[in-house]
């Protein structure tokens, strides 16, 4: 707690110098320096994201930069959101925010909370396809902690590392708001994947929640997903060969090109 104390005091010293200098002290996340944590008793992280990642294996669709976390920063959702950009295509798969607190209305790539220590915290996330019968895997990178440091020209950067072993991510779980259905995000060191089904939709919402003790699920689910399990490897090989089919057949070139009259 004193090195942690101390941390912030040279900080706001800092920051404090910089602001009388030039009156510009700005904060940027910084994700071009990892570091490697030390720590043989890792606390509890108030600066950390995650990545959400999406996989539509059939057609070999992935998106993987949505990002969601906490700043012990006032202004974390307005300084760091990032707007989505709208498919230039009929075929997309991506996962959004939409409209975060704080910030206009609409569809983000990143959702930062200010921390609040012992508060619950909650994100709302949507995965988005043009194919509303896609199975879908979901999954996530991280845990990615920050370490907030001022550059040279005084401003607010984070220095990242990456950690399996935080406790936090043991207060961690995933909620499909359509079924209920809970999984925390890690079990045994291993990063759970969550197969689903668009179910006929193009948009499906889930929340990744924080809570205040350590996630306790302990119900198996059919719907979590092993890639090395030789029945989900037998069920995507399936899949991907129905895709093909279905494909071959729309596109026969021994088959005249058909027209539709305008009616």
């Amino acid at each position: 707690m004193l090195n942690k104390t101390y941390i912030y005091i040279v900080l706001i010293f800092i920051l404090v110098g910089c602001s009388s200098s030039d009156g510009n002290s700005t904060s940027e996340l910084d994700s071009s320096t990892v570091l490697k944590s030390s720590q043989t008793v890792e606390l509890m992280p108030s600066n950390w994201y995650v990545r959400l990642v999406v996989e539509d294996m059939v057609r070999a669709l992935k998106s993987e930069s949505a990002q969601l976390g906490e700043l012990e920063d006032i202004n974390a959702t307005q300084k760091h959101a990032l707007k989505s950009v709208t498919p230039f295509d009929g075929t997309y798969l991506d996962v959004v925010f939409h409209d975060p607190v704080g910030v206009a209305p609409g569809e983000y790539k990143a959702d930062f909370h200010t921390f609040q220590e012992s508060r619950e915290a909650r994100w709302q996330f949507t995965v988005k396809t043009d194919d509303a019968n896609a199975e879908i895997v979901l999954y996530w990178r991280g845990l990615y902690i920050l370490t907030p440091y001022v550059d040279e020209q005084c401003r607010l950067r984070y220095k990242e590392y990456k950690s399996m072993t935080n406790p936090l991510l043991r207060q961690m779980k995933l909620v499909d708001t359509l079924t209920t259905e809970e999984l925390p995000v890690i079990d045994e060191g291993l990063v759970q994947k969550y197969l689903f089904s668009m179910d006929g939709m193009n948009e499906r919402t889930f929340e990744w929640v924080v809570t205040n003790e350590e996630v306790n699920i302990t119900s198996s689910s059919s719907r979590r997903s092993d890639s090395r399990s030789p029945l989900f490897i037998q069920d995507l090989t399936t899949r991907k060969a129905e895709a093909l089919q279905q494909k071959s057949e729309r596109f026969d070139l021994h088959k005249p090109p058909m027209f539709l009259e305008n009616r």
